[in-house]
């Protein structure tokens, strides 16, 4: 591939992962609005946003693949499979920067405590106990207590490693798609 090739693919895939990242940060803002203020309609929204964030990955892929068609650019399985991972790398680091500046600096602790009175609410426990659900309970207790502990880059790096995984996971069959789609000829 030529070296001309590889930085327009490059510049794609900056492009690319900077907006996934910027999604999985609003997916992120959902979920700490939601816990923050027990308010069940971000946590809603978090929850729609999983789904819509393959989807928002699958018409990136496919975009990619149309702007390499239109700049006829040939890419292998190979090539397509590390556009896809890279473009997810892009992603883990702008979303796992914002989120260590919210741990960091904007946090203090909030966000395990509205998950921790949560826990130990009336309803919640009760709830629990009831099912039989005990030790259950008693460990989500023992791991939130755990999360206090923490400081901000470990409470990231514990995200960031989530990310990556899923990350190598989606990479492949996002890179089929891109690789087996077969855009409408442009005009």
């Amino acid at each position: 591939m030529q070296n001309n090739n590889l930085t327009i693919l490059r510049k794609f895939v900056k492009e690319y992962g900077s907006i996934l990242g910027l999604c999985w940060v609003a997916v992120f803002a959902c979920y700490v609005a939601g816990f923050r203020t027990q308010n069940s309609i971000f946590m809603l929204l978090g929850l729609i946003g999983i789904p819509a964030l393959l989807v928002i990955e699958i018409l990136l892929v496919i975009r990619l693949k149309k702007r390499s068609v239109q700049l006829e650019l040939q890419l292998s399985p190979t090539i397509t499979w590390l556009n896809s991972l890279s473009m997810f790398m892009y992603a883990c680091l702008l979303s796992g920067c914002m989120e260590y500046i919210y741990f960091a600096y904007m946090d203090k602790g909030m966000l395990i405590d509205s998950i921790q009175s949560m826990i130990n609410g009336s309803e919640l426990k009760t709830v629990y106990l009831q099912m039989g659900l005990t030790e259950y309970y008693r460990q989500i207790s023992a791991l939130v207590e755990e999360l206090h502990t923490l400081s901000a880059f470990d409470k990231t790096m514990i995200l960031f490693n989530q990310n990556f995984f899923t990350a190598l996971i989606l990479s492949i069959p996002l890179a089929a798609v891109s690789y087996f789609y077969k855009p409408a000829t442009l005009k």
